[in-house]
């Protein structure tokens, strides 16, 4: 949904310094760790496993 409104987003950085350089550094955004796959899949294999031994 597109709207007029602006939204402050907070990321998280992370600041390395580049091998070899002077004053010089790299700014990598921190990656989280996506559960949904994971968390659908045990439901998926919890609905599965009731079905079949019920």
């Amino acid at each position: 949904m597109i709207s007029g409104k602006e939204v402050a987003l907070q990321r998280k950085l992370k600041i390395e310094p580049i091998e070899g350089s002077y004053n010089s550094y790299a700014v990598n955004e921190k990656e989280k760790r996506d559960w949904s796959g994971s968390v659908y899949l045990a439901c998926v294999a919890a609905i599965i496993a009731i079905a079949f031994f019920s």
